[in-house]
């Protein structure tokens, strides 16, 4: 008599496993549908869609030529920025070689000067990069919303 009470125990938990289960899938095809609904390309929606993502396909290949490109410009900067740094370190260290209190000066007002140069030419190319980045972005935001 013991077994009984408890099998049915096991019977009602499994019930209970398989509804939430159950429950659980049906929630997840329902998400799964509603979701793909979305998607452009898809039987059964519209063309509106699909312009649509053909828009943002054109843009997204476009953005990432625009990267791409900035990437470099960037990278060519950045050579430009560490050769001036090593040109700098390489007066820095002649500084100390100076003959004459003069030559010193000189010198050390030489390096000054260049250091100060090279951090003007380092922000003037980040702004000029950050700007080409923006509008580009914008260009490109119009392509899209036309």
């Amino acid at each position: 008599m013991t077994s009984d009470p408890v099998s049915n125990v096991y019977e009602q938990v499994l019930d209970s496993m398989r509804k939430a289960t159950e429950s659980s899938l049906k929630m997840q095809q329902d998400a799964l549908q509603q979701w793909t609904a979305l998607w452009p390309g898809l039987p059964g929606l519209p063309s509106a869609q699909s312009v649509w993502m053909d828009k943002m396909l054109e843009f997204q290949r476009q953005w990432s030529n625009t990267v791409s490109d900035l990437a470099h410009k960037h990278r060519n900067t950045v050579d430009r920025q560490y050769q001036a740094a090593l040109e700098a370190l390489d007066e820095a260290l002649r500084v100390g070689e100076s003959s004459s209190p003069e030559e010193y000066r000189r010198r050390t007002d030489q390096f000054c000067r260049k250091a100060l140069e090279c951090m003007r030419e380092a922000s003037e190319a980040q702004i000029k990069e950050h700007q080409e980045a923006m509008n580009k972005l914008s260009e490109l935001f119009a392509k899209v919303g036309s």
